[in-house]
């Protein structure tokens, strides 16, 4: 009788085994098969976006040409220039590459900066004969103004009743996924899983968290009448008000200048 129990073991060992490796298989594809999803809406949405473009970009060149034809301009005549003679006429203007490593996101970056620091640089004298300073610098110091380092000591704010609930079942809802399925799941379906349990609560249950967030909004409100934030440097903010010139100004004076130029 003990032969027979042990070639029954082992057969059931060889199906849960296969099973398993099924399993697997069958999660690996799955997950596959959204990556794929999630791609071609990805490719979806980039059609649609170029379908846009080539849309606007027809009714320009429609656009164009009536005008040029109501000048009379000879466009239908003119001979288009070969791709070697562009890069001499155009070569210029182009920025060399420094790295050959570099891809074509990277390049354009840093031509928009060399042509935007070469298109400061060309009327910083005009800036500084009429008292303004650099624009970078007027810049830098905006972003100082605007971006408030956060004070590590400050109360921390208290989450929603959702969050907590997220918190406290987070943990669960992992291990019972891990032992059904033998796999960890995944960042998407653990947040439309909890949002799942969350809707299918009662209002009795979900009191209890609710009561939780109003216990956080009284410690978070007497922490804050205890708390005393850092005091900011008033030379950097007065620095930054006063040194920070308006558009509009700008414009007038540029257009002052240039007006002088033309009746001198």
């Amino acid at each position: 009788m003990a032969e027979p129990d042990t070639a029954n073991l082992r057969a059931q060992l060889e199906v849960i085994s296969k099973e398993t490796s099924f399993f697997k298989k069958y999660f690996a594809l799955r997950k596959r098969c959204e990556q794929l999803q999630q791609s071609n809406e990805k490719l979806v949405n980039r059609i649609q976006h170029v379908k846009k473009l080539i849309k606007r970009y027809k009714r320009d060149k429609r656009y164009l040409s009536t005008r040029l034809d109501e000048h009379g301009d000879n466009y239908r005549d003119a001979e288009v220039p070969h791709m070697w003679e562009e890069d001499q006429l155009y070569g210029n203007l182009r920025t060399p590459r420094l790295f050959q490593g570099i891809d074509s996101n990277s390049e354009a970056e840093t031509r928009g900066r060399f042509e935007h620091k070469s298109a400061l640089s060309s009327i910083q004298p005009l800036l500084q004969a009429h008292g303004i300073r650099s624009m970078d610098a007027t810049a830098k110091m905006r972003k100082i103004k605007t971006e408030k380092e956060k004070d590590p000591n400050a109360p921390k704010k208290p989450a929603n009743a959702f969050l907590m609930f997220c918190t406290t079942q987070r943990t669960v809802l992992q291990e019972e996924y891990f032992k059904e399925h033998k796999e960890e799941i995944a960042h998407h379906e653990l947040t439309k899983s909890l949002a799942q349990q969350w809707n299918a609560l009662v209002p009795e249950e979900k009191r209890v968290y609710y009561e939780m967030y109003e216990r956080e909004k009284e410690r978070y409100e007497r922490e804050m009448r205890n708390y005393k934030p850092k005091p900011e440097p008033g030379s950097e903010a007065s620095a930054c008000t006063t040194s920070e010139p308006h558009t509009s100004s700008i414009n007038e004076i540029l257009k002052t200048s240039f007006k002088e130029e033309l009746d001198a």
